[in-house]
């Protein structure tokens, strides 16, 4: 049950941030960057396991890469422009250091 609650939760922050990041140009790349990374402390809070984070990162990585490419009706969700460019990496950036810093090495 974690494993599929780890993956929505993570479609869920991908979907958020697709939506954000073009809201309002740089106000909402910074919002949907730190929804990003808040989120994925969230997912490491609730499982405290890393599988389930990766997990939940490679299900925002499905969306965000889904949102990126032409759909049957040439929709782009994520352009190619500065923005978009800046979300992709910046998001994926969001994750690594969530999902690494300040881990213990106990747990």
């Amino acid at each position: 049950m974690k494993l599929i609650q780890s993956a929505l939760f993570g479609a869920l922050l991908g979907f958020c941030g697709t939506m954000l990041h073009n809201f309002n140009q740089p106000i909402g790349l910074i919002l949907s960057l730190i929804l990003t990374y808040i989120g994925f402390k969230v997912v490491g809070q609730k499982f405290i396991y890393l599988r389930y984070q990766v997990i939940a990162a490679a299900s925002w990585l499905a969306l965000v890469i889904r949102a990126s490419t032409p759909w049957s009706g040439d929709e782009i969700l994520i352009t190619g422009n500065t923005f978009g460019n800046l979300f992709l990496l910046g998001g994926f950036t969001a994750i690594i250091i969530s999902m690494f810093k300040s881990r213990s090495k106990f747990s």
